[in-house]
């Protein structure tokens, strides 16, 4: 007796689905000129946190702005914005006579590494709160 695997197209778009390709490549893009807040290492913490320290860029200061250029990749919270494998473009000193606005909204939030859930080589990931 012969036995055969029959793969049916909802069977090859589930798999497709659990591929393990990086999806995190593209990243949220700058519409404007942008200023996020990073910490003494250099990693995207919450806006707040500069907005509050009036010790900015002076030394001994815990937090600075960060400023990425129209079209450039915005970090997310915990990034590393010094580290070239993210690719981010910006610098810690601000442009003369440009206007920085906020990070969009689809920046706040944590990047966090795939979880292997088993099953077809599967990952799953939790991002910012939710399912993706």
């Amino acid at each position: 007796m012969k036995k055969q695997l029959v793969l049916t197209t909802a069977m090859a778009a589930t798999l497709a689905g659990c591929s393990g390709g990086n999806d995190w490549d593209d990243g949220v893009v700058a519409d404007r000129d942008t200023a996020v807040c990073v910490d003494q290492d250099g990693r995207r913490i919450r806006d707040e946190n500069c907005r509050n320290d009036t010790r900015i860029g002076r030394p001994g200061s815990s937090f600075f702005w960060y400023y990425v250029g129209r079209g450039s990749r915005v970090p997310y919270y915990g990034d590393p914005v010094r580290d070239p494998s993210y690719g981010f473009r910006g610098s810690y000193f601000p442009t003369k006579d440009a206007t920085y606005a906020q990070a969009p909204a689809s920046a706040n939030m944590v990047r966090s590494k795939p979880v292997a859930r088993g099953g077809f080589g599967s990952k799953g990931r939790f991002f910012g709160g939710s399912w993706s």
